[in-house]
């Protein structure tokens, strides 16, 4: 409705634009493009009461997302909590390459599929809360990645401290996702 509503505007103000433009015959003391130009005015009119509309009534604007797609989102995020919590079990005896795979295997099965729902949580959400949770989750996806690249250059302490930090992130989106659902 929304698509609709400005491209009626646009539409109806462009025609407006031009059908106003022409002068009037001589001698006449309209143009003969009135007829156009307050058709064009109430297209515009009419983008515009649908843009309002859009606006007044968001809730019937939402994705009719199903509550099971947010459920599977949101276990994405309990998954990816407990298998960061097993790699922090494990991190100490870990070498860079096992580190680095561990962590690829958790973006590609767990964040990147989170990142495909996101708008999907965000409806469900809200504003407010939907985007904390994406923060949170883009700060932790960002975290992973410099773990995995400081285990691929064998910088051992650099990913051993990131962890906590990733952690903590996924563990917030967590907390704020499952508040939100239940």
């Amino acid at each position: 409705m929304q698509m609709t509503g400005t491209l009626l505007f646009i539409a109806g103000i462009i025609v407006a634009l031009i059908s106003a433009a022409k002068l009037p015959i001589t001698g006449a003391d309209w143009s003969d493009m009135l007829p156009l130009y307050i058709g064009a005015v109430g297209v515009s009119l009419l983008g515009l009461l649908l843009l309002h509309w859009h606006r007044l009534f968001p809730e019937k604007n939402r994705c009719s997302c199903s509550k099971h797609t947010i459920s599977e989102t949101v276990e994405l995020l309990q998954q990816l909590l407990t298998e960061m919590q097993r790699l922090g079990q494990d991190i100490n005896s870990l070498d860079g390459l096992k580190i680095a795979t561990r962590v690829n295997t958790l973006l590609d099965r767990y964040v990147l599929p989170f990142a495909a729902n996101q708008q999907e949580l965000l409806l469900r959400l809200g504003q407010y809360k939907g985007i904390d949770v994406l923060v949170a989750v883009a700060q932790s996806e960002r975290l992973l990645n410099r773990m995995w690249s400081a285990a691929s250059d064998g910088d051992m302490n650099e990913a051993i401290s990131t962890y906590p930090k990733a952690l903590t992130a996924i563990k917030k989106a967590h907390i704020i996702s499952k508040e939100m659902v239940l």
